[in-house]
């Protein structure tokens, strides 16, 4: 069975804040990007602020901020998740353009700003690895429908545990 509040509230996602959580206005301020759960433990909705960086993706950890004001969650502005996408058009900014079919990842700034990172591969590279770079290009919210994905990607672990996994807890 569905609950009622859930209906009412934004799916569980990434999101950036248009405005403040009232109470809770340090913790979580305007233009923050956050991760939004419509359930918990509480039978409330919690906010998880980014906890740390990791190549171009923001983890999220512990049990972020409950609340009680569900209007709040109205203004909060969906973003694409983090990952990896195929540009449907030539990508022009300041400086340069990536063209169409390159691959990205996208990620976000703490303040909810989309990133794009290219796909690149070192010309004297003998192995078959693509890089992504540190340093992004900002992407306004009109390009992000521009995206096509995200993209599945296999990730080989080997023996060991990834980051989610060394703190015990994940939210995306």
């Amino acid at each position: 069975m569905v609950d009622p509040l859930n209906r009412r509230l934004p799916r569980c996602g990434l999101y950036r804040t248009t405005k403040p959580l009232p109470g809770n206005e340090q913790q979580v301020p305007a233009q923050r990007l956050v991760y939004f759960h419509n359930h918990s433990d509480l039978g409330l909705p919690r906010v998880i602020v980014p906890d740390h960086i990791l190549c171009n993706r923001w983890h999220f950890h512990g049990e972020g901020v409950h609340f009680r004001a569900l209007s709040w969650a109205e203004t909060l502005r969906k973003l694409p998740a983090q990952g990896y996408y195929v540009l449907n058009a030539t990508f022009q900014f300041e400086g340069g353009a990536w063209p169409k079919g390159a691959l990205v990842q996208l990620g976000y700034t703490r303040a909810g700003e989309s990133i794009l990172f290219l796909a690149q591969r070192r010309v004297d590279a003998r192995d078959n690895h693509l890089a992504f770079s540190e340093r992004g290009v900002r992407m306004p919210d009109e390009g992000l429908s521009g995206l096509q994905g995200p993209l599945t990607v296999y990730t080989d672990r080997g023996d060991r545990l990834d980051d989610d996994e060394h703190k015990g807890t994940s939210n995306e």
